[in-house]
């Protein structure tokens, strides 16, 4: 059937060696229906276009922003726009990032559903899209600046700030540290698989865009209707569901009872599960006394992101503007023992400011205070920094060394793995620091403490693109389709019980690598009964494939999840980096409901469980070269 909307029906290449920047087509609709959009069409490119034997910061490696087919339409919160590229810390993984806000859609009505960068600019560009007027410009002005200066001022430069959105990096993309984030709409960013790592390589300070056209529906008052169903399952929507924990600001409401009642918070690198309860009870109380407005993206009834500004205290007057989530302010402050509620909310605001991805950098920083509270660290390992934990400014301190590669710093930049063995080698400690990082094969996790989620905690260690959001099981969001229409507890006491988590992962992963090809923000999906087949509706009314059913939406997460471990094992991956991981990760809680308790010792074997439900070979951890035709990814083969 042929593509009626949806799609806009072209894409931006950008190769900034050359200067040139030309308009393709879209692959065909057959490509189109295999993979969809966002994820799923970024890791196509990946293995169609991209050198496998390139690291992410290879100049001919590509960095990609992709949208989706319902990106920019009326369906709920239509905002998503997906970072794909080479992980700049894993070397065998794709980095696959998400953000929000009205990038997306203004790229749409742009007329583009995705632009591929290649090659490195011989000085600081941005790219400025303006409806069919595209260019390269320099961005030598605003090279050094703060991610928040930067959007303002190529705003104010361009002369729209009420309708151009910006996606830029920070000066932690610019220096290529770890954890290096794309921030756009202020409130929102993508940071998973440092894609601003992979900008700053290629010069690339950001892709500034105003849309003035509008996506076109193939049967626009059926998609409506399907529309209309899935905005009322989305209020009608379990307690347990993203919608309620983070709709209007939720996170700021629910930290408390969401985060620190279920020893959620990552509080002192995971040291004090009870300290982090009693920080989200504090965070809460005072978000209550100051002024909190909801912020929206595109056709978005959440408002998970927000703009708060602090009326009382020391930082009277001092405004923040973060996203929905919870990991970035566990990973900017939580993780290093600040219990400050203001202080807190600094710090993730910094943190955005430089462009770094809380979770990520957070680690690094988590692993150098435990050491020094150790004793393991003195100031003059520090540059004379006292970081006792809890001390903010020192964090500041540390982070811009980094940036900078000074003293202490020029250590940490070099990553999670690489930092604890160069800090630890001098004392003969290497393999302590190792043990208290808390990594997943190199990368930082979504900074939380998982302990009390054991099926999401295992989901992280093999997720397919490095630790991120890529399906969490039965424990975390419940999906009712896959069949556990409510959460399942989340700690085990028996093999057999952790066995049934693994049971649950495959298909959880299926339909959020679905949802995150779409176009639209996984809130409005997750924990959310119905909208599997409100989505796959959606995507035909959209588009025109009036045959387009849930089991074709299903298929296309799987072929998505598959196409990752493709990549995975063209660029190097063996088994035993499935369990490469820092022993804090899954050592047992000291309080909550993990206390005492880990599947340490069985996590082999739930990596072997999961191998046989997703077909793979148990041995290698490879997708079956007789598994592909039924994937329709023999093309792919090696």
């Amino acid at each position: 059937m042929a593509i009626r909307g949806g799609y806009q029906g072209r894409m931006l290449r950008v190769d900034l060696s050359r200067g040139t920047v030309v308009k393709e087509a879209l692959p065909s609709e057959d490509v189109l229906r295999r993979f969809v959009g966002g994820n799923g069409l970024g890791v196509y490119y990946l293995l169609k276009e991209a050198p496998m034997d390139v690291v992410a910061t290879d100049p001919r490696a590509p960095f990609m922003i992709m949208t989706g087919p319902l990106a920019g339409t009326p369906a709920p919160s239509s905002s998503d726009w997906a970072t794909v590229c080479f992980h700049a810390n894993i070397p065998y993984a794709a980095g696959i990032g998400h953000g929000h806000g009205f990038w997306a859609a203004r790229l749409k009505h742009a007329g583009y559903d995705g632009v591929r960068v290649y090659g490195q600019a011989p000085r600081p560009a941005y790219l400025w899209i303006d409806d069919d007027r595209v260019e390269l410009r320099d961005a030598t002005p605003y090279w050094g600046l703060g991610t928040r200066e930067t959007e303002r001022r190529i705003k104010v430069d361009l002369d729209d700030a009420e309708n151009i959105s910006v996606a830029c990096i920070g000066p932690g993309g610019e220096a290529m540290l770890p954890g290096a984030m794309v921030k756009a709409d202020r409130n929102h960013g993508a940071g998973m698989g440092s894609p601003g790592t992979v900008m700053g390589s290629k010069k690339l300070k950001a892709i500034a865009v105003r849309g003035t056209g509008r996506v076109p529906l193939a049967t626009p008052t059926a998609f409506m209707d399907t529309v209309a169903a899935w905005e009322k399952v989305i209020l009608a929507s379990p307690q347990y569901s993203q919608y309620n924990l983070l709709h209007d600001a939720g996170i700021i409401r629910n930290y408390g009872t969401g985060l620190g009642d279920t020893y959620w918070v990552a509080f002192k690198n995971l040291t004090d599960p009870e300290a982090g309860r009693k920080f989200g009870q504090h965070l809460v109380e005072a978000c209550a006394r100051w002024r909190v407005t909801p912020q929206p993206s595109y056709n978005c009834q959440i408002r998970c992101a927000y703009d708060l500004e602090m009326t009382s205290g020391p930082f009277a007057g001092y405004r923040v503007s973060l996203c929905g989530g919870a990991a970035n302010i566990d990973g900017a402050a939580t993780v290093i023992g600040v219990d400050d509620p203001a202080a807190a909310l600094v710090m993730a605001e910094y943190y955005d400011d430089m462009g770094l991805e809380a979770s990520v950098f957070g680690g690094i920083l988590g692993m150098v205070f435990e050491a020094y509270n150790r004793g393991w660290l003195t100031t003059a390992d520090t540059d004379g920094l006292d970081l006792t934990w809890g001390n903010w400014q020192a964090a500041m301190a540390l982070i811009e060394k980094a940036i900078r590669r000074e003293g202490v710093g020029a250590k940490l930049a070099t990553g999670l793995k690489e930092a604890a063995a160069l800090l630890g080698e001098p004392s003969g400690l290497a393999a302590d620091f190792r043990d208290i990082t808390v990594h997943i094969k190199g990368d930082g996790i979504v900074m939380h403490d998982w302990r009390p989620f054991q099926g999401a905690l295992f989901s992280l260690l093999v997720a397919g693109c490095g630790p991120a959001h890529f399906g969490h099981g039965s424990d975390h969001r419940p999906i009712a389709e896959a069949g556990y229409p409510v959460p399942t507890p989340g700690v085990a006491d028996t093999f057999e019980e952790t066995f049934a988590k693994v049971k649950t992962l495959p298909s959880s992963q299926f339909y959020k690598m679905w949802w995150d090809n779409l176009g639209i923000c996984w809130f409005t999906c997750g924990g959310i009964p119905g909208t599997p087949a409100l989505t796959a509706e959606a995507l035909g009314h959209a588009v025109g494939w009036n045959d387009f059913s849930v089991a074709d939406a299903v298929a296309v997460g799987e072929r998505t999840v598959n196409a990752l471990r493709l990549i995975y094992q063209k660029r190097g991956f063996t088994k035993r980096d499935e369990c490469d991981y820092g022993q804090r990760y899954l050592e047992p809680a000291p309080a909550g409901p993990a206390q005492g308790k880990t599947i340490a010792s069985w996590v082999p074997a739930m990596v072997d469980e999961y191998y046989r439900q997703m077909g793979w070979d148990v041995a290698t951890g490879y997708v079956r070269p007789e598994r592909l035709p039924h994937l329709k990814l023999e093309e792919f083969a090696a």
